[in-house]
């Protein structure tokens, strides 16, 4: 039986085809991943009202924050409408914002000597008289703004550590903190400029309040 034309050049056609496929740019292949960019939270420290030596005698541990569920990855969110969050594809924050507001607001509370010492809970040197906890409730970009926004929404609670046998805590303060601050560029470095000008506003407020309460 005599092969037909078509059955002679199939090896060709596909050598050819595969030749042109390894080509460099070619359906894709050999094109390097588009880099994903990460951001940080900055800002300048607090500048403190009293001396150090002025600071109320308690030693403050700072526990583990927590975040709703849209923003405890390192993803960049945004609000394109009130009911809807999405995602930035090639950009991100460096860390978990959570872990990120949490290093922001121990070193703010011991610049701001909020008080005698400040330290995470999981590394204190001493026995803590008092516990901080927080959750992350928003942390977004809100597009439905004109100009865009930066959002962030946190709760926070002191506790006072119970000496004795029973130990435990009681609550000596709980308070919720929000704050907005317009992008100046509409894109994820605007939004990290305007994320920690809007962090920087919530921390010198909780270290004022902080100290406050533990000078009751």
């Amino acid at each position: 039986m005599k092969p037909n034309t078509f059955s002679i050049l199939m090896p060709a056609i596909v050598a050819a085809i595969f030749a042109i496929m390894l080509l460099p740019g070619c359906a894709g292949f050999n094109q390097p991943p588009k880099p994903v960019e990460s951001y940080v939270l900055s800002y300048p420290g607090p500048m403190p009202a009293n001396d150090k030596s002025s600071a109320p005698d308690a030693v403050l541990a700072v526990g583990a924050f927590d975040a709703a569920e849209p923003y405890r990855s390192r993803q960049m969110v945004y609000a394109d409408h009130p009911l809807r969050r999405k995602n930035y594809t090639y950009h991100q924050w460096a860390a978990k914002p959570a872990d990120m507001v949490r290093d922001q607001i121990i070193s703010d509370l011991a610049a701001a000597h909020a008080a005698k010492s400040v330290t995470r809970a999981e590394k204190a040197l001493e026995t803590p008289t008092h516990v901080l906890g927080a959750s992350i409730e928003a942390f977004y970009e809100d597009d439905t703004k004109n100009p865009w926004q930066a959002v962030i929404k946190i709760r926070t609670t002191l506790a006072e550590t119970r000496s004795g046998q029973s130990g435990g805590r009681s609550v000596i303060m709980t308070k919720t903190y929000q704050a907005t601050q317009d992008l100046s560029q509409n894109n994820p470095l605007g939004l990290a400029r305007a994320m920690s000008t809007a962090l920087a506003e919530i921390s010198n407020d909780l270290a004022a309040d902080i100290r406050k309460a533990l000078e009751r």
